[in-house]
């Protein structure tokens, strides 16, 4: 008998060649939350966030309702199956079929073009599958990183949020961008 073509548990249009993205689980949010902590938390965010125990974020997503406006996937890798991310769509707006999106690499992890693959395989499902025409990000001027791999992955630099996030006892300007589609055809 012939070997048998493994089953996915992912759709083939959110699979990449080194990582794909499944739906984030309840169980998952013991390693996004070390990530997210290990990441310095206020860093991540340009508005108060309580700090939560993993147990509270569990709970806190088990209670929230599935939303048709935003998706939580986490970034597998391919090789070993091994979570190394996440990545979000959130304020989905079908008007403007437009979304922004927000990433959180494992800190061991990143450098290792994980989360540029992740941002590519996830724009192309918003714009080939779910009919998007933007996709949007913020970040802080601080975060070389995620303004390193904004524009690598296409996306332009929109606007400047002057003095927009507060951090380390300093003000810092917040960076706008977005990637069209029919601008991310190489995705």
């Amino acid at each position: 008998m012939a070997d048998k073509k493994p089953i996915l548990t992912t759709p083939p249009s959110l699979v990449g060649q080194r990582v794909y993205l499944r739906p984030m689980t309840a169980e998952d949010i013991a390693n996004t939350h070390h990530w997210f902590l290990m990441s310095e938390p206020q860093s991540q965010t340009c508005g108060p966030r309580p700090l939560r125990t993993a147990a509270e974020e569990a709970e806190a997503f088990k209670k929230a309702e599935k939303a048709i406006d935003r998706e939580r996937f986490m970034i597998v890798r391919v090789a070993d199956n091994v979570p190394v991310g996440l990545i979000t769509y959130f304020d989905y707006n079908s008007l403007n079929r437009s979304a922004e999106m927000s990433l959180l690499i494992d800190p061991d992890e990143r450098g290792k073009k994980f989360g540029s693959e992740a941002v590519r395989v996830l724009c192309r499902y918003l714009f080939h599958f779910r009919g998007l025409n933007k996709v949007h990000a913020q970040t802080a001027s601080f975060s070389t990183g995620a303004v390193k791999l904004l524009e690598s992955t296409g996306f332009k630099r929109d606007g400047v949020l002057r003095q927009h996030y507060f951090y380390d006892r300093d003000w810092h300007d917040g960076y706008v961008y977005s990637l069209l589609a029919h601008q991310a055809d190489n995705l």
